[in-house]
């Protein structure tokens, strides 16, 4: 198992989740968890930032919720 993907199961995100998260595709996840791209800075910090308990779950969410629009 690669140390992104402990990361994420540790964590309890998918890759469909992160892709997400980060505006990316889940190839792209899958990439980087595989070794094929690295990971982006940007995604290495949030999870860094939720690990260390600087982002609540809720917290993120929330501000993903923004994005969705309304629920029906």
């Amino acid at each position: 198992m690669s140390d992104l993907q402990a990361r994420l199961t540790r964590l309890n995100i998918r890759h469909k989740d992160l892709a997400f998260i980060t505006g990316r595709t889940e190839r792209a996840v899958h990439h980087w968890v595989y070794g094929v791209r690295p990971l982006p800075r940007c995604a290495d910090l949030l999870l860094t930032a939720i690990e260390e308990g600087l982002v609540s779950e809720a917290w993120l969410a929330g501000q993903l919720s923004k994005h969705l629009g309304p629920t029906r």
